[in-house]
């Protein structure tokens, strides 16, 4: 009997070695491909510019001659974010004061080209998306505070 107990045991240790061996050597893996996936993310500037002229025709439909006024302001913008976060003099705090004037200025800019219908409209868009990005967030805060206490219930050594 004390064989059998020896033998399971060592099976089960031996089964429980390999399985986290074979977990460590895929979690490398794992975040390889994650940062490719943030890699992949980044978009050059001109792809930036597209798309923010696309979803602005998209959201408003600004006719041909709002089109070409509204170009150069993007094309100024993208670029002038672009320099903001690639300036190793700014610190954090200064940067995120620089982006977000430039934010304001680039809305009003925008704002100055489109007729009041298109700019409720723009503002409407633009404060349902800040609502499901908010809600997104609490749910995603409220998802990962509830996983806290069951992290808290595990034994001293674990944490």
């Amino acid at each position: 009997m004390n064989k059998k107990t020896l033998i399971c045991s060592l099976a089960v240790t031996l089964f429980s070695i390999t399985g986290e061996m074979s977990f460590a050597q895929s979690a490398p893996a794992q975040t390889s491909e994650t940062t490719a996936l943030r890699s992949s993310r980044v978009r050059n500037p001109e792809s930036i510019k597209r798309a923010k002229l696309t979803r602005l025709k998209k959201d408003v439909g600004p006719d041909e001659q709002q089109i070409q006024a509204i170009t150069p302001i993007i094309d100024s913008y993208v670029e002038s974010v672009q320099n903001v976060k690639h300036d190793p003099s700014l610190d954090t705090r200064a940067r995120r004061q620089k982006l977000s004037e430039l934010r304001r200025h680039y809305d009003s800019d925008i704002d100055a080209r489109l007729t009041p219908e298109q700019q409720q409209k723009l503002a409407s868009l633009k404060t349902e998306r800040r609502a499901r990005l908010r809600g997104a967030k609490a749910s995603l805060e409220t998802s990962q505070a509830s996983k806290i206490p069951e992290s808290s219930s595990l034994p001293a050594e674990i944490h």
